[in-house]
C-alpha cells in the first residue's frame, strides 16, 4: 500500500492525494489541468512500476512539480536537476526538488491516420507513456545517476516492461541526443550563452 503522497507530486501547484491505486484531484487541479495529464498519471500509477516509483517518492525529502507546457516540444520532459541536489541524494534530511513537464496537446494521432498497432492512440496514452517515461528519469535522479540514460540497459528493460504494461510492447523511448542537457541559446555578438 502506498502512503498518502501530500507532498510528492505537486499539480497546478497543490499535491496529488494517492493512496494506494486510487488517485483522488483537488477541484483546482480538475479546473486547471489537462484530463488527458490526469488520466495518464491514473493509468501509470496502476502499473508495478509506478507503484514503486511511487513508494519510492512517498518520502517527505521529495518534491515532484508537475507543469503543463503548451510550447514544449515533446510530450514529455524531466529536466536533470542541479549538482546540489544530486549532491543531497543520500541525505534524507534535505528536500530533493524535481521538474516534470508535460505537454499533452500535440500527442492526439490525427483523426483520419490510423495508429501502430501497439502504439498509444489517444492523448490519455501518450500522456499515460510521458509519465512512465520521465518519472523513470526522475527515479534514476533520486539514486544518483546522472544523464546519458537512454543508453542504460536498466533503462531500456524498465522502459520496455512499463511500456508493455500499458498496453504499448513496441514503443521507444529515447534517442541518445535527448539526453544531452539543453544549453542556452548563444548571444549573436558574443557567441556566449545569453544570460
Amino acid at each position: 500500500m502506498i502512503a498518502t503522497l501530500l507532498a510528492s507530486i505537486l499539480l497546478c501547484g497543490e499535491p496529488v492525494d494517492i493512496r494506494g491505486d486510487r488517485v483522488q484531484f483537488t477541484p483546482k487541479q480538475t479546473r486547471e489541468s489537462h484530463a488527458a495529464t490526469r488520466a495518464g498519471l491514473v493509468r501509470w500509477a496502476a502499473t508495478a512500476q509506478g507503484r514503486e516509483i511511487l513508494r519510492r517518492f512517498a518520502a517527505p525529502e521529495y518534491q515532484i512539480i508537475v507543469i503543463e507546457d503548451r510550447e514544449e516540444p515533446s510530450m514529455g520532459r524531466a529536466p536533470q536537476p542541479g549538482m546540489l541536489t544530486f549532491l543531497n541524494t543520500n541525505d534524507a534530511k534535505k528536500r530533493k526538488t524535481y521538474e516534470l513537464i508535460l505537454n499533452p496537446m500535440p500527442a492526439n494521432v490525427p483523426p483520419d491516420a490510423t495508429p501502430l498497432p501497439n502504439q498509444p492512440r489517444t492523448t490519455a496514452d501518450f500522456m499515460a507513456a510521458a509519465w512512465a517515461a520521465e518519472m523513470l528519469h526522475i527515479y534514476l535522479y533520486s539514486k544518483g545517476i546522472a544523464l546519458p540514460h537512454h543508453e542504460r540497459g536498466d533503462f531500456q528493460e524498465a522502459w520496455l516492461a512499463v511500456a508493455t504494461e500499458l498496453g504499448f510492447p513496441t514503443m521507444q523511448h529515447g534517442d541518445i541526443a535527448d539526453d544531452r542537457p539543453r544549453r542556452r541559446p548563444a548571444d549573436r555578438e558574443t557567441g556566449r550563452p545569453e544570460e
